[in-house]
């Protein structure tokens, strides 16, 4: 059965795969999906969810910016085809329509009956089935969550049933699926309040933002007449905020449009958000010179002008480099003044390159099991420029999660639309009636049909898991960073380098040591390093280390080689220098100290190593009568030179470590699984963990995630013909004491560990380390 369960792997992984990719608006989640279906009617949609017996995802417009739209391998429904009015009463101001449709298809429909969309995003371009899903809001006043304009929907099921919801029929799969992000359902149609399509006139004032919550209540929220309101606060100081008010007024219009018109091309809209983000002082361009020209000037426009943006305006010419991102946090109305100097202090702190961040107000959501405004908000839309680079995506959920707990700390939440980077302590904390909503998707979607990258991160078909998901999220000690694994190959190169050194001593002489082909090696080894640990936010402390043991290693064998091919091996021809024998002592010390050595690193640090003890041994120490006097003495010189020196070195690493660091954590958590079932395990590190691993792996035991880490890295001692090809390689490199063997550097899934442990053991290949983080 050669390689018969990694070639079961890869068969499955190639029957599963396919060249069909899905994207946001962001660029930077692509998605393979098995295929993607237009449908043009419910029946359609109707059959394919009942028919297909696997994944479903289900995306619109694909604003959502964090994978909400799909996941690896399932059907895509594509609902932008699915865009008709059903239905239209203009006396009742109601709009039936299918759910793929575009508010900005909406408005050209309505327009000629001078009504407006209720409530809506500030862009035309979502779709609704899109803005039902995530709960959408805009600037409007007196209003809040769309829910509030959404008199009912349809809805198709996991069992191709179409339901009708609304706050009395079907109320909790009304309240579950408007925000609940397609883990119902596929949303199918919308009944849609209307109003009046009335000129409204813009007014402006700066103010510092600590005014702003003042003036708000006292002029903005008492107005009846406020249809629009948004606060711009301006970056990078977050000091002042630009409100502006759009009210109902009789005056004459200042643009003759009722809708904006559709543009091909915003250059200026381009050359302005670059220069806003790349340049020296454009964002104090902004505040002080476009916008006081440009945003307090009298102008009186149609609602539906102010509504109908198209966000191809806010498109960079390319999202290769960098791309724009948004983030929202909801924060009831009375915690305003706490909440936004610990968002100023974050977004200072990480110097995150932001836009602007724009206020708007809220009521209070009724009652969707997802709410984001619990109590009356005032919500910061943050937008944000970002490099697409895998480790800039994870700078950027650092400082999410800090702004994440700053909201939950005054009683906020943060919107999930975009990049899922809260843990599941966070995200259970802002989303508190998250349970009703995993029991109801539980209960009709079964078998979890209906999934997207939101919902594979917080959702599970198994309470357990999710009781799991929680412990290990709770535990601050759990996660360590999953560069580690790669970061600590050279660092356990110099271990097995130094195996390599003392076993090579048993038969042969030191000078045939080959001293120079290791220090290449290392420096290889860790150039493959550099380049896997891309992605990850640069260490550069590890990395200093790393340089540090790496010179000092060079130069350790540098020395050695050259003292070796010079007086060493003069006193091995004096001597006609043999094997060690027992006449040999303190040739056999030193080989067994160089083992000794080995096996201590292999499960402490090298400078804990007690090197002055080894010497005041060693000096007490005397050779048999065969043994040659010269080689005695200069080895004798020679090796106390060496451990005095390390036991020197070693003290002072050991100061400084104890004065910088916290004590080690001698275990890791991993997330295992045991015949189907879940479970929390501990782990210890370093050597023992490469042997109590596979011990765990015969008993039936596979593993999730270790140390909430998704890959890790494990090296093998295999003959030199070993094909490696299906796997990813970190590095490979022969063993050079022992021809014809190499040593190999795989990259593996973290769930995939037991498979190659499995395969290891079935064909007869050494597992040399597992790096534990």
């Amino acid at each position: 059965m050669k390689r018969s369960i990694l070639l079961f792997l890869l068969f499955t992984v190639h029957l599963y795969s396919s060249p069909v990719v899905v994207n946001d608006v962001t660029q930077i989640n692509p998605i393979p999906v098995s295929r993607v279906e237009t449908p043009k009617s419910i029946e359609e949609i109707q059959n394919l969810v009942k028919e297909h017996s696997g994944m479903i995802s289900i995306g619109g417009g694909r604003f959502s910016m964090g994978g909400q739209i799909a996941t690896e391998n399932a059907l895509f429904i594509d609902t932008r085809e699915f865009d008709q009015v059903l239905d239209f009463d203009e006396k009742q101001k109601k709009i039936r329509v299918q759910s793929g449709i575009t508010w900005r298809k909406i408005q050209e429909f309505i327009d000629p009956y001078n009504l407006s969309v209720k409530i809506k995003q500030t862009y035309s371009n979502f779709t609704v089935g899109g803005s039902l899903s995530v709960n959408g809001h805009g600037r409007y006043m007196g209003q809040g969550p769309l829910i509030l304009s959404v008199d009912s929907i349809k809805i198709v099921l996991s069992d191709g049933r179409l339901i009708s919801a609304s706050p009395k029929e079907n109320p909790e799969i009304f309240y579950a699926s408007i925000g609940g992000y397609g883990g119902i359902g596929v949303i199918v149609e919308a009944v849609l309040q209307l109003t009046d399509n009335s000129k409204v006139s813009r007014s402006a004032k700066k103010l510092p933002i600590s005014e702003y919550k003042k003036f708000f209540f006292e002029n903005v929220r008492t107005n009846p007449k406020a249809v629009f309101h948004n606060g711009d606060i301006y970056p990078p100081a977050y000091e002042n905020v630009n409100a502006i008010t759009w009210a109902e007024t009789d005056e004459a219009v200042t643009v003759q449009d009722r809708l904006v018109p559709v543009k091909e091309e915003y250059w200026m809209e381009n050359i302005m958000y670059f220069w806003l983000t790349e340049l020296p002082y454009g964002k104090e361009f902004r505040e002080y010179v476009y916008d006081p020209n440009f945003t307090t000037t009298k102008r009186v426009v149609w609602r539906n002008f102010e509504a109908s943006y198209d966000v191809k305006e806010l498109e960079p010419p390319t999202r290769k480099i960098s791309t724009y991102v948004l983030q929202e946090y909801f924060v009831p109305v009375e915690k305003f003044d706490e909440f936004y100097p610990k968002m100023r202090e974050v977004l200072q702190k990480h110097d995150v390159n932001v836009m602007n961040i724009s206020i708007r107000h809220s009521y209070k959501d009724p009652g969707s099991y997802l709410a984001w405004a619990r109590s009356e908000v005032f919500s910061f839309v943050i937008y944000y420029k970002q490099r697409t680079y895998p480790s800039a995506r994870n700078e950027v959920g650092v400082w999410t999660r800090e702004l994440i707990d700053a909201v939950i700390s005054v009683g906020g939440a943060y919107y999930l639309p975009y990049q899922p980077h809260a843990n599941q302590v966070q995200f259970e904390a802002a989303y508190p009636d998250s349970g009703k909503f995993f029991e109801l998707k539980r209960r009709l979607d079964p078998n979890y049909k209906f999934r997207n990258k939101l919902w594979d991160k917080y959702y599970f078909s198994d309470i357990k898991d999710q009781k799991i998901r929680l412990e290990l999220d709770s535990n601050k000690t759990y996660r360590r960073n999953e560069d580690q694994t790669f970061l600590t190959v050279p660092e356990w190169f110099i271990v097995f380098s130094s195996d390599e050194y003392a076993k090579f001593q048993k038969n042969s002489p030191p000078s045939d040591f080959p001293y120079w082909g290791s220090i290449g090696q290392f420096w290889k080894i860790y150039g493959n390093v550099i380049q896997k640990t891309w992605e990850y936010e640069t260490n550069w402390g590890y990395h200093l280390m790393i340089c540090v043991i790496g010179v000092s290693y060079s130069g350790e064998l540098a020395l050695k080689s050259v003292y070796e091919n010079t007086i060493g091996a003069l006193t091995e021809w004096i001597d006609s220098r043999k094997e060690i024998n027992e006449d040999r002592k303190v040739e056999a010390y030193i080989q067994w100290v160089a083992q000794d050595y080995t096996d201590f690193v292999r499960l402490r640090p090298w400078y804990e190593y007690p090197f002055y003890s080894k010497f005041l041994k060693f000096i007490r120490i005397e050779d048999g009568n065969s043994a040659g006097k010269i080689r005695s003495w200069e080895r004798r010189i020679f090796f106390s030179m060496e451990l005095l020196v390390k036991a020197g070195y070693g003290w002072l690493i050991g100061l400084g470590t104890g004065a910088v660091y916290e004590p080690e954590n001698f275990h890791i958590l991993a997330w295992a699984d045991e015949n189907g079932t879940g479970k929390i395990i501990s782990i210890p590190r370093y050597e023992s963990f490469t042997k109590e691993v596979p011990v765990l792996v015969t008993k039936g035991i596979s593993f999730k995630e270790i140390a909430g880490n998704k890959k890790i890295v494990l090296t093998t001692i295999s003959p030199e013909d070993q094909n490696w090809e299906d796997q990813k390689i970190l590095s490979s490199w022969p063993v050079l004491t022992e021809p014809g063997k190499k040593r190999t550097a795989l990259i593996l899934p973290v769930d995939q560990l037991h498979l190659m442990i499995l395969y290891c053991k079935q064909n007869g290949i050494l597992i040399d380390h597992i790096f534990d983080y």
